[in-house]
């Protein structure tokens, strides 16, 4: 892997010029959770409180950081609120590289379960000629970008940048750390959503505890045996990542810290007017439409699944175990009566079928109803006939193994067969090539390795 340059970054970069290098360089990665739940500022100052915390956990001095929310649907992305650690000009610039981007880029960055890495890696390696147009965009003074991703499960999400002096690949350390900080900038934001009006009164409000953990009211589900034993085990678990030695301890603290508690409740910090500090479990689970019955959690796990995310990411998203969430996606597949969690994940992918329902009311039930075309068969043109039949076969669920068998040759063929189809398609996972194929399907057209940006812009920041 290629080692990360220490080099400091310039006072000024001919793109983005910075007029001030923020100088707190206190590593807290507690401090960016703690401030994720802060509630008592506006988005605004939230984001920029954020960045503060982020300048220099990102470890790259003078580098221009920006944080903004985003809103994206499965034809539409929006750069929402923004945050520098600069001057304006970086917020415009992340603006209008957002809207410069193709849409296959956006795909890749908003709707394909990206959740944190650098342009290099993401969207140099597979949309040709867009290095370049960066490069020229920045004056070759920014060559690269490092970027974090976290969705709240519904329609928002957050994206953390940094530029970078040049091409990098990210750390495991980094990769582990900061996809479990964007998880906590989600579901702040989504708390955001959920409370218009933050006080313990509020109907989402279903536990409160005082400054050492003990129980002082519950009510809806908190009120179980259970409910209380798991929230008492998540607010000491947060109060040990508070401590010095938690903050000295980062990796462990992240992740004993969750993003959602059993998969309905963030803890928040509440302190009344004499000072005394309480944490209060809020309701923040992601809300869906009910499609053919799936219960709430199978809802919001298959909806993480469609944006590509892995059982483990999933799991540290809704404070679950692995296995809870295999066994969701197991009942979602036979409750919609798709044979495979490949399929699963396409049809509640952003381009899928789950994004094309009309919700409709009908004898007091509420139902999803729409249509859906199937693969065409232009969509596989570039690939081999053998390509075409693996490919098939890869969406309706089956494994190499399988498909092995099925077409008579060895696992070594099949596996390099898959490669080539991924190669010539533009996509890294099976649920990406679902995903992919279906969407050809809708606009009839072939999908393709992923089209260079047009030339009205440079490739979109992470």
């Amino acid at each position: 892997m290629r080692r990360r340059p220490r080099r400091r970054y310039p006072l000024a970069v001919r793109a983005l010029p910075l007029e001030r290098i923020v100088t707190n360089l206190r590593k807290d990665w507690i401090a960016l959770l703690e401030t994720s739940y802060d509630l008592d500022r506006t988005t605004q100052a939230w984001l920029e409180a954020l960045v503060e915390c982020a300048v220099p956990l990102v470890d790259r001095p003078g580098a221009p950081i920006s944080l903004f929310t985003f809103k994206v649907t499965p034809t539409t992305h929006k750069v929402l609120d923004v945050a520098v650690n600069g001057p304006p000009i970086i917020a415009d610039a992340t603006r209008a590289t957002n809207s410069a981007a193709s849409q296959a880029e956006l795909d890749v960055l908003y709707r394909g379960g990206f959740v944190g890495g650098t342009l290099s890696e993401v969207i140099f390696a597979n949309f040709p000629g867009t290095r370049e147009k960066f490069l020229e965009s920045t004056g070759g003074q920014v060559c690269d970008v490092f970027g974090w991703c976290g969705h709240t499960g519904r329609d928002l999400g957050i994206m953390l940048n940094a530029s970078l002096l040049a091409e990098e690949t990210t750390t495991p350390a980094e990769s582990r750390r900061w996809s479990r900080i964007v998880a906590h900038m989600a579901a702040g934001l989504r708390l955001r959503q959920n409370l218009e009006q933050w006080s313990l009164d509020h109907e989402r409000v279903e536990a409160i505890f005082d400054g050492g953990g003990k129980l002082q009211d519950a009510r809806d589900k908190a009120r179980s045996d259970t409910a209380r034993t798991r929230l008492q085990g998540a607010v000491r678990a947060m109060d040990r990542a508070r401590t010095a030695s938690g903050r000295a301890d980062a990796d462990t603290s992240l992740g004993e810290w969750e993003a959602l508690v059993s998969g309905r409740w963030s803890l928040v910090d509440r302190f009344d007017s004499d000072g005394k500090r309480f944490v209060v479990a809020v309701r923040n689970d992601p809300a869906h439409p009910d499609p053919r019955g799936l219960t709430e959690r199978e809802r919001q796990i298959a909806e993480f699944l469609g944006l590509g995310h892995t059982t483990k990411q999933i799991a540290y998203r809704l404070g679950l175990s692995p296995s809870s969430v295999d066994n969701a996606i197991a009942a979602a597949q036979d409750k919609l009566g798709l044979p495979s969690r490949v399929q699963l994940g396409a049809f509640f992918s952003p381009a899928g079928l789950r994004a094309k329902l009309a919700e409709v009311a009908v004898a007091g039930e509420q139902l999803l109803v729409g249509s859906h075309p199937l693969v065409r068969a232009e969509a596989m043109e570039v690939l081999s006939e053998a390509e075409r039949h693996v490919a098939a076969l890869i969406v309706g669920g089956s494994t190499n193994a399988h498909i092995a068998r099925i077409r008579e040759s060895s696992d070594r063929t099949v596996a390099n067969q898959v490669q080539s189809i991924f190669a010539k398609l533009g996509v890294r996972s099976r649920l990406e090539l679902a995903a992919r194929l279906q969407s050809a399907a809708d606009e009839g057209l072939a999908p393709g390795p992923p089209a260079s940006p047009g030339s009205d812009g440079p490739p979109s920041s992470i």
